[in-house]
């Protein structure tokens, strides 16, 4: 039986018992005064308490009956009778097997936590391997890119560059030595 249902049983236990003693002293008080009228209604109190009183143990005892804590013969212990040692053995061993449950669900909610939490570190690790390997990659083409437009950048430099020293030369119908030295150099020779 759980600790609420005790409870709520003890209290209402308290609370109908003493009015249940006290209309069964009226009844008796009623007896002695040989009075019909005193005595049907003294009855009928009676009546009434005991049908409350049964209400109450047939409440504790379905409680006793859903909470499956009765004795091993079948009979629900009683809150104000004190326990055989057989009975209190086997609350004993109820609370060990209830705790052992515990336990074991502990350990397994402990043990599922603890796998959930080396999968989210190694999804963590995957994760960060992929980023590395990522910014690697975007690394890469980023210097492919810088080293193909430095070879475009110095290609077309070159290009200029020879197409200045071309431009020394200019053919004409007539020209100086000079003038033909600097071709010669110009068509033998790579520009500087």
């Amino acid at each position: 039986m759980n600790k609420n249902s005790l409870i709520s049983a003890l209290i209402a236990l308290a609370v109908v018992l003493p009015a249940d003693s006290y209309a069964k002293g009226r009844i008796r008080s009623s007896h002695s005064h040989g009075s019909s009228e005193s005595h049907s209604s003294h009855a009928t109190e009676s009546h009434a308490s005991e049908s409350g009183s049964g209400f109450v143990r047939s409440a504790v005892a379905r409680s006793n009956r859903s909470d499956g804590n009765s004795s091993s013969d079948g009979a629900s212990a009683s809150p104000g009778t004190p326990l055989t040692a057989e009975e209190d053995a086997n609350l004993r061993r109820i609370r060990q097997e209830k705790e052992a449950a515990r336990a074991k669900r502990d350990a397994e909610a402990l043990a599922a936590r603890k796998l959930q939490q080396a999968a989210d570190e190694e999804k963590r690790r995957e994760l960060a391997e992929q980023a590395a390997i990522a910014r690697a990659e975007e690394q890469k083409r980023k210097d492919a890119a810088a080293v193909a437009k430095n070879r475009e950048l110095a290609l077309l430099e070159r290009q200029q560059r020879q197409a200045a020293w071309e431009a020394r030369c200019q053919i004409k119908a007539v020209m100086s030595d000079e003038e033909i030295a600097t071709c010669k150099e110009v068509w033998t020779t790579p520009a500087r």
